[in-house]
């Protein structure tokens, strides 16, 4: 039974695609099992609205805007403006019986609707850089909102990324994928609950990660696997493999090809991975080559969101039981860290091998490097091509017992600790924060403390590697590297 004014909104497409579950959680959920909001998603909260006030002042000027909360009337002061023809209209609400959406803005374009000679197009306001699924999805349920209302389909919903640019997509183009995924919500806002899904975003983004975490384990199900993707998931579970038990010993032969994605290498990667769990054994399926040229160097970048900057470079260098960092004391002090990151480079050997985990380091040095026009830089050129992502090492050679390869995952699981008051990478922005606002330095030093434990996380586990792993083998418990 669907609750009294329990709407279909642009938030519960957000929140299906960092967690499917977390549109049902909010509605049927278990009070006890929703964490509190930490300080610095509230701080992001914050963070963001300021942004998209800061946005929308900056590139529209003046605009009329909805300020009550109340649904109905909201509605009704939209429609008086949209028949008006308001050139902008900011907190917009958009409704058609059960649906409500509240675009960022309508803006005003010439063409043919049933409010006259204009019609209006969604945009939103966000802090990425690039368009993603989730505004797609929100931005075609507006455009789909604002064709019922204005009886003409926007052609060209935009986002304003971080920088103020607009990035339009064609929402016509995306209308089966939309619909699939309203299907799959309304099912959730009538009482239906979706089959397991345990990925690190509902962890990290939900607040219902231990609802999710505690129903996949409470039915040992297949969920519970690392990297098997949602198609995958129902794939299986549609040729009655549910749990991991189930996934361990299923017959490849038989499953492959009966479904996209499960092909012979997928069914392979989801039966070791299930393996693994059920035995909590490590695998070593493919030796590792060591690839290490001259010096060995361990690299971690810390960044600000809220004003997408790089405030910290560290380097652990193990040979020399050596931590060195370029800090950005401000925002505003980047460039400076920047140039004093690449006047470094010029001073490393002839031979080194740069360590990192994840794709992101290089992520951010190519966009630092268009915005402070270096991308030709040769000391940076070659620091880039002497990048070597161990998480890639992870995936291609290794197979751990756990539902998520993260490093802090992995590094604990290997012994090895964060010490330190700042504990994960929002807790560092919060930190970065506080420091702006006090300038206290020792705020400063834990940020700098966490950082250090991360690239001598790095380099624990590639010594780790190189201790275990440069021949095929299995590791069950009790693991040799914890006697």
């Amino acid at each position: 039974m669907i609750k009294p004014h329990d709407y279909l909104t642009g938030q519960d497409f957000y929140r299906f695609y960092q967690c499917p579950h977390w549109p049902y959680w909010e509605r049927f959920g278990d009070p006890n099992l929703r964490r509190p909001l930490s300080e610095s998603e509230e701080q992001r909260l914050a963070d963001g609205l300021a942004h998209e006030q800061n946005i929308v002042t900056k590139i529209y000027g003046s605009f009329d805007e909805i300020e009550t909360k109340n649904v109905d009337d909201a509605f009704a002061q939209t429609v008086v403006l949209m028949k008006q023809g308001a050139p902008v209209i900011y907190q917009a609400c958009l409704k058609d019986g059960e649906w409500v959406g509240r675009p960022d803005i309508l803006e005003k374009r010439p063409g043919k609707s049933e409010l006259g000679d204009w019609y209006y197009v969604p945009v939103e306001v966000k802090r990425a850089h690039e368009l993603k699924k989730e505004h797609m999805a929100q931005l075609t349920f507006y455009a789909v909102l604002l064709e019922r209302v204005q009886g003409a389909f926007p052609p060209d919903p935009a986002i304003l990324n971080a920088d103020g640019e607009r990035i339009p997509f064609r929402a016509s183009s995306s209308l089966t994928d939309f619909y699939d995924i309203v299907e799959q919500i309304e099912r959730m806002r009538a009482g239906e609950c979706p089959d397991p899904v345990y990925r690190k975003s509902c962890m990290d983004v939900s607040p219902w990660g231990a609802a999710c975490e505690h129903l996949a384990k409470s039915t040992n199900d297949i969920a519970l696997l690392y990297n098997v993707d949602v198609r995958k998931l129902k794939a299986l579970r549609s040729f009655g493999v549910r749990t991991v038990d189930d996934a361990a010993t299923m017959d490849l032969l038989k499953l492959e090809g009966q479904a996209p994605g499960l092909t012979q290498r997928a069914l392979e990667s989801v039966q070791r991975q299930a393996r693994s769990v059920m035995t909590s054994s490590v695998f070593i399926r493919e030796p590792f080559i060591d690839e290490l040229r001259g010096l060995e160097i361990h690299f971690d970048i810390e960044s600000h969101p809220p004003t997408d900057t790089d405030y910290l470079y560290g380097f652990w260098i193990p040979s020399e039981q050596k931590y060195l960092s370029f800090v950005a004391r401000s925002p505003e002090e980047e460039g400076k860290m920047w140039q004093e990151f690449l006047a470094w480079l010029e001073t490393l050997p002839s031979e080194y091998t740069i360590y990192h985990y994840a794709p992101y380091e290089v992520h951010r040095l190519r966009l630092l490097s268009r915005r402070y026009h270096t991308e030709e830089n040769p000391w940076l050129l070659k620091f880039v091509a002497s990048m070597i992502d161990l998480k890639d090492i992870v995936s291609n050679h290794l197979v751990f017992p756990l539902p998520f390869y993260s490093l802090k995952a992995i590094g604990k699981f290997l012994g090895f600790a964060w010490d330190g008051e700042v504990h994960s990478g929002g807790e560092s922005v919060l930190a970065y924060d506080r420091w702006i606002e006090k300038g206290d330095e020792q705020i400063l030093q834990s940020i700098i403390q966490y950082n250090r434990a991360d690239v001598r996380a790095t380099a624990h586990l590639l010594h780790w590697i190189r201790g275990y792993a440069m021949e095929v083998n299995t590791y069950e418990p009790p693991y040799p590297w914890q006697s």
